[in-house]
């Protein structure tokens, strides 16, 4: 599948970024070369494919773990080695019209540098895929599929984080969800030990998703969360007891039975399998 088609429901370890950001367009500081950066959430991807045609550089980025990334820096200079683009992305998509020829691609992230030489030939679309191994003590990959697991808080965390939003419940349950981007991850690890049951969604390819649809009964059926996630973490604080859980995703559902109990933080990991025509997932590693 290809991430030039179809829509993205985001399943990206990006960082410091809500779903619901919008695409912005920026003007390079030297050359008055155009670019746009974005793709964090359904409607931004939708606008940068609406506008692909008006470009000839596309840059997609993510770990090697397949989860998508923001904050990348990104500079292009020409043959002769002058600047012309300097830029940080406001999600995991970035794109650039640039005069045909080749071109000097640097893209930093966490601290590492990619540099790659590119050609551009006129109106024609380039692609191209840059990836970084996680590292459990920044990011937050996805388990292997079929493995259970947590993965690493990154250190000082906890003492360095701002609350997220919390949200309750009529039953008067508190509940929390997010994590996309680096910072929105970190607030919920620094809070995990609030709650009792932890759900994470992605692909079984490994990228995360959004927009999951969660709904939770109490043995009585009585319906005492139903909310639709702001990222690919869930968090709740349920009474001690059996409940039963419904997440939807892509107009698939997903239902299990949890039991959790006081003090102990219950995860369950939840994947479905892409939908071509609605997900991008990113081409093996060459």
């Amino acid at each position: 599948m290809s991430c030039d088609g179809g829509r993205v429901r985001a399943g990206w370890m990006v960082a410091a970024l809500l779903a619901a950001v919008a695409m912005q367009s920026f003007a390079a500081e030297r050359g008055s070369v155009p670019v746009v950066s974005g793709g964090v959430g359904e409607d931004s991807v939708a606008r940068l494919q609406a506008r692909e045609k008006e470009f000839n550089l596309k840059l997609v980025f993510a770990l090697v773990e397949g989860n998508y990334l923001a904050d990348v820096g990104v500079t292009i200079s020409n043959a002769a080695g002058r600047r012309l683009v300097q830029h940080v992305t406001d999600g995991p998509i970035f794109m650039a019209r640039l005069p045909a020829g080749t071109y000097v691609v640097t893209a930093s992230y966490n601290g590492n540098a990619q540099t790659r030489t590119v050609t551009l030939r006129g109106d024609r679309l380039l692609t191209e895929y840059l990836r970084w191994p996680g590292d459990p003590r920044v990011d937050f990959p996805g388990p292997v599929d079929g493995r259970k697991g947590e993965t690493a808080q990154r250190p000082g965390a906890a003492t360095t984080a701002v609350a997220p939003r919390q949200d309750m419940a009529p039953a008067g349950i508190a509940f929390i969800s997010g994590g996309i981007g680096e910072a929105a991850q970190a607030r919920l690890l620094a809070r995990e030990k609030e709650f009792n049951l932890k759900l994470v969604f992605t692909l079984v390819e490994g990228n995360y998703v959004s927009d999951v649809g969660v709904d939770v009964k109490d043995a009585s059926g009585r319906t005492v969360i139903s909310h639709v996630t702001e990222g690919p973490f869930f968090l709740a604080r349920l009474p001690a007891g059996t409940y039963s859980l419904t997440a939807a995703y892509g107009g698939q559902s997903q239902a299990r039975k949890v039991t959790v109990v006081a003090g102990h933080l219950r995860t369950e990991y939840l994947r479905w399998k892409s939908n071509p025509q609605a997900d991008t997932v990113l081409p093996p590693e060459r």
